[in-house]
């Protein structure tokens, strides 16, 4: 896994790196150092540069804040751990030449309160920092040269820069508010269309510029810079990064001619060398593999890259194959980084690229703790048809209309694995707003009311990622296609939702067989034999070949006849849940008795009461909750127990 992303990483053009990135939310000071008339060196607090940046701002970002990014993105720690402001880990740069830290532990901000009486203020560890910072300079003048960065720190003249700043903010937002208000004034008296809209771009506008001098919230960033060449940051920055990319310098090797060192991977590493009983306890070496400074920095530029949402997850990072891998991520950058991995698949598929594998898939998440690899794993080969012969048919068994109108529905045909995936495998997994989350944390609250389906979901979703995006066809077969079918059904009987409850069946009845590969059942024609059956019935024709099936789909249209009698304000199906709950032949039947016989004034046809004695002479032994499909079938479906006379 690490070969590869290591390749992945180093293939990567440069400039793609750093797309999608932007600078950290808050507030950005660049200072200068002079030399004053009298020879004397100092940091310029008269003179200096600043801006606040927002997620919220739109447009593109000025040369500043660019600059401003690269600088903090080649001063910044690897994680909180490898800082240089512990136990506190408030300062999150490891430079000496750059400096940030949340307004929170400023005075006035949260964290400031929190720390009084029990740890040192932010303000009483910049020496600490700096002093850390300074063994990063190769040339050890070099610390006297930038003593008083440390001073503009230790000795608090920052504050006055930072008081200064939000003067000049302060006097900005109140001139800002006072235009929109006379804007908005404006507005109340105009009645030319045209002009409205020009006066509330003014407002827009302005509530940009807001964002640029608004407060800082106690999350923003407070970002100081020293105004020294790119190169310097990146010099100092190579060598804090070559010792904490690694695990731990415990085991790092001397540089080699080359200036090479070798050591453990921090990359999503479990590795614990203060953790005896993590280690290996017989073996005859420490560890099992160093990796190279180089190869960490490509591993700490992945990581770095993945929150920029340049590029697809999954992600399919493709081995020997590095003109694919280019041709990947071009279709993604040519897609605005809006494609994902079902898009690019089908563009390799339109440009005629038949052999798709060989390649790992990678699925991570962005959390509040960084990255998370959910998902790893090997596909060799890529089938992007579901079938080989004719692509796979829904038909419309039971009935229904689309939605809103009064026409029969038609399902498209199933080419593709991405479209099965959204028509056959979704509905029995999604949650009550129509989405599927296969790596998310199980939240039962986005599926209230629906606890069977939930139940699928948390035991399968994995599985039909697995089916669908690897290719793993083994992952689901017809026992597991029957469960997420009946259990979503159910959830559908108790919801009311008639709509649903049938597309299931639709479903399940048109890709049996396909599940079902060591069963060769046409379920499609073994509806029509059931309905032929009470047919048979209804005529007075010898019917041959009775089985449970066919008594459980006539016990089904019995029902369903029996509960449309019900002149009740409950008219949904819950009045089905005392049939679904039994197991055996007499208390279902029973059932039915006890229904009939609470409707018995009502009128009842000839062909009810043929197929009603069929079903309540019938005897088996069989478990009737295995015979839930069929006893479903005979309720949704077309009901030929009422009488094709009118009158009747």
């Amino acid at each position: 896994m690490i070969k590869e992303l290591i390749n992945f990483t180093e293939n990567l053009e440069e400039e793609f790196k750093n797309l999608g990135s932007t600078p950290k939310e808050g507030l950005h000071i660049r200072m200068k150092l002079f030399v004053s008339e009298s020879g004397e060196a100092k940091i310029d607090t008269s003179y200096f540069e600043y801006e606040q940046y927002s997620k919220k701002q739109k447009g593109e970002i000025s040369d500043f804040l660019s600059q401003c990014k690269l600088l903090h993105q080649n001063a910044w720690c690897i994680d909180t751990y490898k800082c240089f402001d512990l136990p506190t880990k408030a300062i999150h740069t490891c430079s000496p030449f750059a400096v940030a830290f949340k307004r929170e532990h400023l005075e006035g901000g949260e964290k400031f309160k929190a720390n009084i009486g029990k740890k040192k203020q932010i303000y009483e560890r910049f020496g600490e920092y700096f002093t850390k910072a300074f063994e990063l300079f190769e040339n050890k003048e070099d610390v006297e040269k930038y003593i008083l960065y440390k001073n503009f720190f230790t000795h608090k003249t920052f504050t006055s820069v930072l008081q200064r700043i939000e003067e000049d903010c302060k006097t900005k937002r109140i001139q800002f508010e006072e235009e929109i208000l006379q804007i908005k004034e404006r507005l109340k008296n105009c009645s030319d269309k045209t002009q409205k809209e020009e006066l509330k771009e003014q407002v827009t506008t302005i509530e940009q510029e807001l964002l640029k001098v608004k407060p800082l919230d106690d999350s923003d960033y407070v970002l100081f810079y020293l105004d020294v060449p790119l190169e310097l940051y990146q010099q100092v920055h190579k060598k804090y990064l070559d010792d904490k990319l690694f695990n731990t310098a415990f085991y790092n090797t001397e540089p080699n001619q080359e200036g090479v060192i070798f050591g453990t991977s921090n990359f999503m590493n479990g590795f614990n060398s203060n953790m005896p009983f993590l280690m290996h306890q017989t073996a005859t070496f420490d560890i099992s593999g160093r990796i190279s400074n180089l190869d960490a920095k490509l591993l700490n530029e992945l990581k770095n890259i993945l929150p920029n949402k340049t590029l697809p997850n999954p992600l399919p990072v493709f081995i020997y194959k590095e003109e694919l891998q280019r041709k990947v991520i071009g279709i993604f950058k040519e897609s605005e980084f809006r494609f994902g991995y079902k898009e690019i698949i089908q563009k390799l598929v339109e440009d005629n690229i038949d052999d798709i594998g060989n390649y790992y898939l990678l699925f991570w998440q962005n959390t509040k703790d960084g990255i998370v690899f959910k998902d790893f794993d090997f596909v060799s080969t890529f089938e992007y048809s579901v079938s080989k012969e004719k692509p796979l048919a829904i038909l419309n068994l039971f009935d229904i209309k689309e939605k809103g109108g009064k026409e029969n529905k038609h399902y498209p045909a199933v080419y593709n694995i991405f479209e099965f995936e959204q028509q056959v495998m979704k509905p029995f997994i999604q949650n009550k707003y129509l989405r599927v989350d296969y790596f998310g944390d199980l939240n039962k609250d986005d599926y209230a009311k629906l606890d069977l389906t939930f139940n699928s979901y948390s035991r399968y979703r994995k599985a039909i990622y697995d089916y669908v995006y690897k290719s793993q066809r083994n992952t689901i077969h017809g026992h597991i296609f029957d469960e997420m079918v009946f259990n979503a059904i159910t959830d559908d009987i108790k919801n009311n939702n008639d709509y649903g409850i049938r597309e299931k069946l639709n479903i399940w009845y048109s890709l049996y067989e396909y599940f079902n590969t060591n069963n060769k059942i046409n379920m499609v024609n073994k509806l029509k034999d059931y309905q032929d059956f009470v047919a048979a019935i209804i005529a007075d024709e010898p019917v041959t070949d009775i089985t449970d099936e066919k008594f459980a789909f006539a016990a089904g249209q019995v029902i369903e006849y029996i509960l449309s009698k019900s002149k009740s304000a409950d008219n949904s199906y819950n009045l089905l849940e005392p049939y679904l709950q039994q197991s055996k032949c007499a208390e279902f039947k029973r059932a039915i008795a006890n229904d009939f016989g609470r409707y018995k004034h009502e009128n009842f046809s000839k062909n009810f009461e043929k197929v009603a004695a069929f079903v309540l002479s019938y005897e088996t032994s069989a478990n009737l909750k295995h015979l839930l499909p069929q006893i479903l079938s005979g309720v949704f479906s077309k009901n030929q127990l009422f009488s094709t006379n009118l009158s009747k």
